[in-house]
């Protein structure tokens, strides 16, 4: 069958299938951006602004966004709430406390919602800790270590010490959180293998039950774009880059930590539930500018631009583009978010969902990874091995359809 029919069955079958969702998918998240930063870092490209003092005008935008949009998660209950940066944590604890009763009154939130902040290692003060389980239900902190050597720190500009890093997270232990996980990056210009495996005694020293570890990006319009393009800054090579990799598959998994994303590596039990909701196509609803939506059959985003968000909330107005999922692409994101993860593929669901020409075509085009070794077949599962993970882009954008 050629991929021209195999688009036109997908899109047959979906229509008879759009409606039947998994009782499994009946849950929902909601994520919240906190877009205000103190201090600028040096990779980041997300949308951020310097502006702390707009905070509670921005909050009271917040709650509007939540009212217009009460119904988009269809009444599906709320089972994770993710307050994301930004730095989130310039937030005081009580604009957080009135931000999550607001969810409360406009959905239904599950008793055991995860509830994760986001946090920078100098805000977590023991007033703040404490504020914050005094105050608000958060559960669980992310918290943006990215590197326990000072030198990288002072080059990514980030606001803390490798001290900092340290302390915050046994303070956050004093004051009751068990639900904690830090971020590392690596790949770092100048960093080595020996520096990551610095990195990783430190903090299996702390007992961290997640952790995400994020390979360096030279992103347009960041300083250390700027600084490459100056010959300011060299990436690392390609080659250290992947011993960085296994460094990290191969120590986390002697500790016992569970690599259920590609990015991503987890205790029994701690997996991030809002990321792996993501990644397992549920509903989830983006609060705030720059935040993306989904809902199954679409995908819509909110303007990138916090004065531009509040005063149209103001008026009573969300400005956001919006991007309709046709089946080719519902397929394709199906097939980007799962094969990055433990679960991988499944070929039946593939096929009660899209077709049994789609799975069929999918199986064939996975054939030359699973002799190079970079997929396993499992059952009626595709998945990526450690080597497959190296490639992961590339496998993906090949098994993909053509719209």
């Amino acid at each position: 069958m050629s991929v021209k029919d195999s688009k036109t069955q997908l899109g047959l079958v979906y229509l008879s299938f759009r409606n039947q969702i998994p009782s499994s998918h009946k849950m929902a998240g909601v994520y919240i951006h906190i877009p205000f930063c103190r201090k600028i870092c040096h990779y980041c490209d997300f949308y951020r602004v310097t502006a702390v003092a707009d905070a509670p005008v921005y909050v009271r935008a917040l709650i509007k966004e939540m009212e217009l949009r009460a119904d988009y998660l269809e009444g599906e209950p709320v089972e994770t709430i993710y307050f994301g940066g930004g730095t989130p944590t310039v937030m005081d604890a009580l604009w957080l406390k009135e931000l999550l009763q607001a969810i409360s009154e406009y959905h239904i939130v599950a008793d055991n919602c995860e509830i994760t902040l986001e946090a920078n290692p100098d805000d977590l003060t023991d007033d703040y800790l404490r504020s914050i389980r005094k105050s608000t239900p958060v559960n669980r902190l992310s918290i943006g270590i990215q590197s326990f050597h000072n030198h990288e720190l002072q080059l990514m500009n980030r606001r803390h010490t490798a001290e900092e890093a340290y302390d915050c997270i046994e303070r956050a232990y004093r004051h009751g959180f068990t639900n904690i996980s830090a971020d590392l990056i690596y790949g770092m210009p100048g960093s080595t293998t020996d520096g990551l495996h610095d990195n990783l005694d430190r903090m299996f020293a702390l007992d961290i039950q997640h952790l995400s570890a994020y390979h360096i990006t030279i992103e347009p319009k960041t300083e250390f774009y700027r600084m490459v393009e100056k010959g300011m800054l060299i990436p690392v090579t390609e080659e250290e880059s992947l011993a960085q990799f296994r460094t990290l598959i191969e120590r986390l998994r002697q500790r016992g930590f569970i690599h259920y994303e590609l990015s991503n590596w987890a205790r029994e039990g701690y997996f991030s539930k809002h990321n792996t909701n993501y990644w397992k196509r549920k509903l989830y609803l983006g609060l705030g500018p720059s935040s993306h939506s989904y809902n199954r059959i679409s995908r819509q985003w909110n303007v990138s631009d916090i004065t531009i968000y509040m005063k149209a909330l103001e008026t009573g107005f969300l400005p956001f583009e919006k991007e309709n999922l046709d089946p080719v692409k519902r397929f394709n994101e199906h097939l980007l978010t799962l094969l990055r993860t433990m679960w991988g593929v499944d070929l039946k669901e593939i096929g009660e969902t899209y077709g049994a020409e789609v799975s069929e075509r999918l199986l064939k085009s996975s054939e030359k990874y699973v002799r190079s070794g970079h997929i396993q077949l499992n059952g009626e599962t595709i998945m990526l091995t450690d080597e497959g993970y190296f490639i992961s882009d590339a496998i993906v954008r090949n098994l993909m359809m053509d719209d």
